[in-house]
């Protein structure tokens, strides 16, 4: 979802706008949470209603492409671009920011650090510090900020193999594939 400009009688708006404080530069943590639930609510159902994501067979990442795919018997439906937020640990119950995982390829977290650099402007320590205890409603909470921030379309939740670790993702973009058969 891009930003939406207006064109027209744009000097006069410009420099309005220069003149007053964005809600985000006053906005409390627990207000921005609950913004950015909702947000990422209606992207999640949109991604649901137009994409049924949930309902494939198959699903896979790719940290050197950027891309996660969804396929059904061997088919890819669609692809999305994604950008890593950060990691949950069930063993050690602590969130790690992507910005500071130096096993994550720089091509998922490289622009992760915006919301960092948010948080920094507005002293809001959960977005400032790289690792701290959290449980699952945490990461969806960062993955729900993140989202909303970063104007994504959509979020996942990919578990590890043990399901003690799971990475949570934002979608950059998401496009549809002619019936490609994957190799």
């Amino acid at each position: 979802m891009g930003v939406l400009s207006l064109f027209g009688c744009a000097d006069q708006s410009r420099k309005h706008s220069m003149d007053k404080t964005s809600e985000l530069d006053t906005i409390s943590f627990e207000n921005l949470s609950k913004k950015a639930y909702e947000y990422l609510n209606k992207q999640q159902d949109i991604c649901t209603n137009v994409y049924k994501i949930g309902g494939y067979q198959d699903w896979y990442y790719d940290q050197f492409t950027g891309e996660l795919t969804f396929s059904d018997k061997g088919i890819k439906k669609f692809i999305i671009d994604y950008e890593e937020v950060g990691s949950l640990s069930l063993k050690s119950n602590t969130w790690l920011w992507a910005w500071e995982n130096p096993n994550l390829e720089e091509k998922i977290k490289s622009k992760i650090g915006l919301v960092r650099d948010y948080g920094q402007r507005r002293q809001f320590e959960k977005l400032i510090n790289p690792k701290w205890t959290a449980d699952q409603f945490d990461g969806w909470e960062m993955t729900a900020i993140a989202a909303y921030l970063m104007k994504a379309k959509g979020a996942y939740r990919v578990p590890s193999k043990d399901s003690l670790l799971y990475s949570f993702m934002i979608y950059k973009t998401i496009r549809w594939v002619d019936s490609t058969k994957i190799k």
